[in-house]
């Protein structure tokens, strides 16, 4: 019996199947529509028996709303084919395919499912670990943003802090910050009280003569007196914002870590600033590293490679010509910014990376995007060489 290959288009309360004979070069134009629910599924149940042998059902990876289809789909027996969401668009491309709907869609991945035979696996393997990490990734993103709304407040009310502290948002930072919103208030405070500022975790007190230079800063201030209530206001919500999501990121870790058992990431672990979720992010969004050949097109894949902008006057500066791509796995890329801005205050390669950028003129978020480009190159030599991270072996470009 000749088999047929099966395209399903997910919706959030709409499937819309579609079935390509084997030796056929289009899909059946009739599709079947069931909606996302028990009774749905047992219609489409009904429908594929009546196809006859099946090689694979064949869904697009894109979203959330596959999950259900595909662990309903497996637990019968189907083999399932989740394939990029860019192979089904260029595949209708390359075949001069003008319409876009549900229905022409389901076509599109049955005729691929069929002339490329996409192979078969588990859909959820890893599902539970990728979607932990993931969570512990955007509780990150929000904390970055909460971090750049802050150093937009000290910028109004306290710009001299600047010059005491290189990481705004450092511990050291924050306990002046949670002391001293504003410079008019640091001007408040006695220095004693200053100097005991404790960083979070009990970490050691800012001491006596950070604390002068802060007031020192806080005399020659030139932040407008009329914000200062108000962004001593918002920096206080801030900071509230930033310790919660500090304690659901520990506590988002510790589920990650749960989850995590192998060798593979107890050596990525071996890499100062990865714990983890940084660990299970890279895992799960790389997969099998093996499929790559090398590491530029991991960095492809990340989008941390770069890509050029010359065109115009954007070729008259070095700085402006070249910029980091951003077109690959944004989940990844937030993995690697992470190692990379703990990296540069513990470990020793990323840190003397990040020193060469700035001492070649780069700006300090430049820096650190070349700094996310060695994290990964890091994350490249101990996956495939099956050793723990070792600096003296780190490669130097």
């Amino acid at each position: 019996m000749m088999g047929v290959a099966v395209g399903i288009d997910v919706g959030a309360y709409q499937h819309v199947a579609a079935v390509c004979h084997s030796g056929r070069r289009k899909a059946e134009p009739r599709v079947v529509k069931v909606a996302a629910s028990r009774p749905g599924f047992e219609q489409l149940d009904t429908w594929l028996e009546a196809q006859g042998e099946i090689e694979r059902v064949v869904l697009e990876s894109s979203g959330h709303y596959w999950f259900p289809i595909a662990s309903h789909l497996r637990q019968r027996g189907y083999p399932v084919a989740l394939v990029n969401p860019l192979e089904p668009k260029y595949f209708a491309k390359s075949r001069l395919q003008r319409s876009k709907s549900d229905p022409a869609d389901a076509r599109t991945l049955a005729a691929l499912g069929m002339r490329d035979q996409p192979p078969a696996r588990e859909p959820l393997a890893g599902a539970e670990l990728r979607e932990a990490a993931r969570f512990c990734m955007r509780l990150v993103e929000e904390q970055i943003k909460v971090c750049q709304r802050i150093e937009r407040l000290i910028d109004i009310g306290f710009p001299e802090l600047r010059k005491a502290f290189q990481d705004l948002t450092c511990p050291s930072a924050l306990a002046v910050l949670r002391q001293a919103p504003t410079a008019r208030s640091a001007t408040r405070r006695r220095a004693s009280t200053l100097a005991q500022a404790k960083r979070p975790g009990g970490r050691r007190r800012l001491g006596e003569s950070k604390a002068k230079q802060i007031q020192d800063l806080a005399q020659q201030t030139i932040a407008p007196p009329e914000l200062d209530e108000q962004v001593a206001f918002e920096m206080g919500l801030l900071i509230a914002q930033y310790d919660l999501l500090q304690e659901q990121i520990a506590a988002a870790e510790q589920r990650v870590a749960t989850l995590l058992d192998s060798q593979v990431a107890r050596r990525l672990q071996t890499i100062p600033g990865v714990g983890p979720a940084t660990a299970a992010t890279l895992m799960a969004e790389i997969g099998d590293i093996w499929r790559f050949d090398d590491v530029d097109q991991l960095a492809a894949y990340a989008g941390t490679h770069p890509a050029e902008a010359s065109s115009g006057r954007k070729g008259q500066s070095p700085e402006t010509s070249w910029r980091m791509a951003k077109t690959g796995n944004a989940f990844l890329r937030t993995a690697l910014y992470r190692m990379a801005v703990v990296g540069v205050q513990h470990n020793p390669i990323i840190r003397d990376h990040f020193l060469r950028k700035r001492a070649a003129g780069k700006s300090p978020m430049n820096a650190i995007g070349h700094c996310m480009a060695k994290s990964l190159d890091i994350v490249w030599g101990v996956w495939r060489s099956g050793r723990d991270f070792n600096p003296t072996r780190a490669r130097t470009p």
